[in-house]
């Protein structure tokens, strides 16, 4: 690679500086993500190619990972047009001093919003529906029936217990599960799992549940606040969220004008 002038490698200083800055807090990040966060979180006026060209240039790239799966013939996964139209639930644990810690998210597939949550050194399918009782409480404060909520999981033995299902019946929430032809069906809230670990889980040691529940709070709150969305036209989860009940407020005025005209 053809070396820079002095000039050039001058005015890069800055930049490189900035993005080794963000690598070291978020070592998982490719160059679109830190091109989003210099163009829009610290208004540089940059572009995509120049950040690719930079982090190659000083290896700060992630190395993608090579898999090998089978082919399958796969059926369309849901694709949620607003909020609260499709949530999916999901699980993972993380080791600690005082062994594993567990957690449950409910994601807001078109928002992506975490809506709930569960922490603790146990899994049960009653600590999946504290999580889904935690979203529901939260976001439908008059309940959810009647309201066309969906909720995508796997078929773990959580989600498809007895207890789970009454509990989702009786709130009104329509269950979906994947399935061999159908892999990817809850890539949403999966990719959100592993966002988590990048971010979060695999950055330190850690004491135990308090620690990891403490530490799951405060970063909930930066991501919903800071976390650029490629998917959201690398907007945060609370700005895409506010543009789209901005728009189905308009159209229900606009709606209730037209009823009454």
């Amino acid at each position: 690679m053809r070396r820079a002038s002095a000039s050039v490698a001058a005015r890069n200083e800055s930049v490189v500086t900035r993005i080794r800055d963000l690598k070291g807090e978020h070592p998982f990040w490719g160059y679109r993500r830190v091109w989003a966060t210099l163009r829009f979180t610290d208004k540089m006026a940059i572009t995509r190619k120049r950040v690719l060209r930079l982090m190659r240039l000083h290896q700060l790239l992630v190395t993608p990972e090579t898999t090998h799966t089978a082919t399958r013939t796969l059926r369309p996964k849901p694709r949620a047009t607003q909020p609260h139209e499709w949530w999916g639930i999901d699980m993972t644990k993380v080791m600690t001093e005082t062994g594993w810690v567990y957690i449950v998210v409910v994601l807001d597939w078109y928002t992506k919003k975490i809506v709930g949550h569960y922490v603790g050194d146990r899994c049960l399918s009653a600590h999946w529906r504290a999580a889904l009782d935690q979203a529901v409480t939260h976001e439908f404060p008059d309940g959810a029936r009647d309201q066309g909520l969906h909720l995508m999981s796997d078929n773990g033995c959580q989600p498809t217990s007895v207890a789970f299902m009454k509990a989702c019946g009786q709130m009104g929430i329509q269950q979906a599960f994947t399935s061999y032809n159908n892999p990817k069906g809850n890539a949403d809230t999966e990719r959100m799992m592993r966002t988590l670990k990048e971010e979060l889980f695999w950055l330190r040691e850690w004491s135990g549940p308090t620690q990891i529940a403490d530490a799951l709070d405060a970063w909930i709150a930066w991501y919903h606040s800071h976390y650029r969305h490629s998917t959201l036209g690398y907007k945060t989860p609370n700005e895409f969220e506010r543009i789209a009940m901005n728009e189905i407020e308009g159209k229900d005025s606009l709606k209730t004008q037209l009823q009454a005209a």
